[in-house]
């Protein structure tokens, strides 16, 4: 076995020697068959380090010869088996509350719902209970993927359920179902969408109001429901006589028109920016509280951090005398950089924003017809602003139920 792992086990004893001519001591010890090691010389005295089985075997030469020592540290297995039993209670207290906290933090205590509009949070967290979740609840008396399939079966308003569990909080996530509008069945118009000029109209069912080449305005009625007479010009003598006793028909227009619309993007960028990164250093606190102090038993109280980000976690319990748990602190080391981008770079950077502006306001089955990209900003301004205008070919048919009076 390896020394440092026996000496460890025996315990090892820093000593200081004091007198003049310490080297006689030395050479006795040895001779003695003590075991000396990393033995320094400072100005009037020595260190060197010995087993604690020959601290009374040296105690004695020392005397014997005059010569004073004193004892600089303590270290290994026996010495520690000391300290424990001095502070037994301090350790077995620590070992009990850790436990205690433990055994608290194996059940839920706290119950969220996120994202539910229609359905009312009650009615979630009732079923989530039907089916082991609740307050107080134990986690391994339920199964997360257990339950998320049983609210899934019973709540039939939800079309994603995700519970995640956080220490003692439980997070139910929902997605609802989104039902479709109801659908235009009686008699409507055909009105324009949005601006735009008519380029062409397939009729199916209506009567037009537009031809191609007309601007039309949001809200303009494009094919019209009411339809009203129309002679044929071969007839119209004859036609012309029974034209009072032809009705007005109210029908469901039905048809296409694509129109020429205009989509614009804008987009800019700072030729100057500033951004903080993390600089890849962290210090971690842990700190227990207790009703009566707070102490800290790892890491530094200030790591002397110019900018940080702290992140913090916490676990408590309440209890008749006050609050017990710790705090898990990380401070993470930010800094500022500051980049300076050239008139190319900015202008390329707001072309590329004005492009993304113009791309998730079109729809992927518009068809382009020509792009327009104007550079708003002098070269000198430190903010370059750039707009992509574009116009396309889409259908702008919308359905309006007919107000009938």
């Amino acid at each position: 076995m390896d020394n440092r792992v026996l000496n460890q086990m025996e315990g090892i004893i820093g000593i200081r020697l004091f007198g003049t001519k310490v080297e006689k001591v030395i050479n006795m010890a040895l001779a003695r068959g003590i075991y000396i090691w990393e033995i320094k010389r400072r100005e009037d005295f020595l260190e060197f380090k010995i087993r604690r089985s020959a601290y009374e075997a040296l105690s004695n030469i020392v005397s014997e010869n005059n010569y004073k020592m004193e004892i600089i540290n303590e270290k290994g297995l026996p010495f520690f088996k000391n300290t424990i039993k001095r502070r037994f209670g301090f350790f077995g207290g620590a070992v009990l509350f850790l436990l205690a906290i433990y055994f608290v933090s194996s059940f839920i205590w706290f119950i969220e719902v996120v994202n539910n509009e229609k359905v009312d949070s009650g009615t979630i967290m009732m079923t989530a209970a039907r089916h082991g979740l609740y307050k107080g609840a134990a986690k391994w008396n339920f199964s997360r993927t257990d339950v998320e399939e049983a609210m899934m079966l019973d709540i039939n308003q939800l079309s994603y359920i995700k519970v995640d569990i956080r220490g003692v909080k439980a997070t139910i996530e929902v997605v609802e179902k989104i039902l479709p509008g109801d659908e235009i069945t009686g008699p409507c118009h055909i009105v324009a969408a949005k601006d735009g000029v008519v380029e062409e109209i397939l009729l199916l069912e209506g009567q037009v109001n537009v031809k191609e080449g007309d601007v039309v305005s949001k809200g303009d009625i494009l094919i019209s429901g009411i339809v009203f007479y129309q002679p044929n010009p071969l007839f119209s003598e004859i036609e012309e006589d029974a034209k009072e006793d032809k009705p007005v028909d109210i029908v469901r227009a039905r048809g296409i028109v694509r129109a020429r619309v205009w989509y614009e993007g804008y987009g800019e960028c700072k030729r100057t920016t500033e951004r903080i990164i993390n600089t890849g250093r962290m210090n971690r606190q842990i700190i227990v509280k207790s009703p009566w102090f707070d102490f800290r038993i790892y890491g530094a109280a200030d790591p002397g951090y110019v900018q940080a980000k702290t992140q913090v976690k916490k676990r408590e319990i309440e209890s008749p005398i006050g609050v017990f748990g710790w705090n898990d602190l990380v401070s993470i080391e930010r800094k500022k950089v500051v980049t300076h981008l050239s008139e190319n770079e900015a202008v390329k950077i707001a072309r590329q924003k004005a492009m993304q502006t113009l791309t998730d306001a079109m729809k992927q089955d518009k068809l382009p017809r020509e792009m327009e990209i104007e550079i708003l900003s002098a070269p000198s301004d430190p903010v370059l602003r750039c707009k992509v205008a574009v116009d396309v070919i889409e259908d702008i048919a919308k359905p309006e139920p007919i107000n009938e009076q």
